[in-house]
């Protein structure tokens, strides 16, 4: 007899997350399953600085919407996904951030670092998860290769060594970020 995971909706991974038991951990939703992501190290937080702060300051500069680290996104046609990017960004927002729960809808762009933790395979599908649901571009970063694996919506998928540049096509036309400064510490 196999034991059967239990499946939920978006609606009771949003009561779950906030039990008390719950405070300190960093949860997602991944088609009805509740996943603990790993613990973040601080070569992790370094490369995820790195990649937002010229992200950032781009957004912001041009007035083009905003972003930030761990926000929850709630796939609005998937009751059982509700994703948190290590970093990820809207363009467009007009509306005050997000107190309260999720943001119904998901990024245009997501940034995801592998943790000591964190399967290949697992954050691969994650990036494909994203992209079926609106996300636009994905840039995976994986430290102890020291490559990106850049996601695109259109279904194009080309790997990034610290040879090279990364751009954001039509999202953000213009900016370039040379993999090397993102493992720069």
């Amino acid at each position: 007899m196999t034991d059967r995971v239990r499946l939920y909706t978006a609606d009771e991974f949003e009561r779950f997350v906030v039990l008390p038991e719950n405070a300190e951990k960093a949860l997602e939703l991944i088609r009805g399953e509740i996943v603990e992501k790993p613990m973040p190290t601080e070569e992790h937080g370094n490369i995820v600085d790195n990649a937002s702060l010229p992200i950032r300051l781009h957004l912001k500069q041009n007035r083009l919407g905003r972003g930030g680290p761990e926000i929850r996104y709630h796939a609005p046609d998937d009751p059982h996904t509700t994703l948190m990017p290590d970093w990820s960004f809207r363009l467009g927002i007009v509306e005050p951030p997000i107190s309260d729960g999720a943001v119904q809808g998901m990024p245009d762009f997501a940034l995801e670092v592998q943790s000591p933790g964190d399967r290949l395979a697992a954050l691969r599908e994650k990036a494909r998860i994203c992209l079926r649901h609106g996300v636009k571009l994905v840039w995976l970063t994986l430290p102890r290769q020291r490559v990106v694996e850049v996601y695109w919506a259109d279904g194009s998928e080309e790997v990034y060594t610290v040879e090279d540049t990364l751009t954001f096509g039509d999202l953000l036309p213009g900016l370039q970020i040379p993999v090397r400064d993102l493992f720069a510490f």
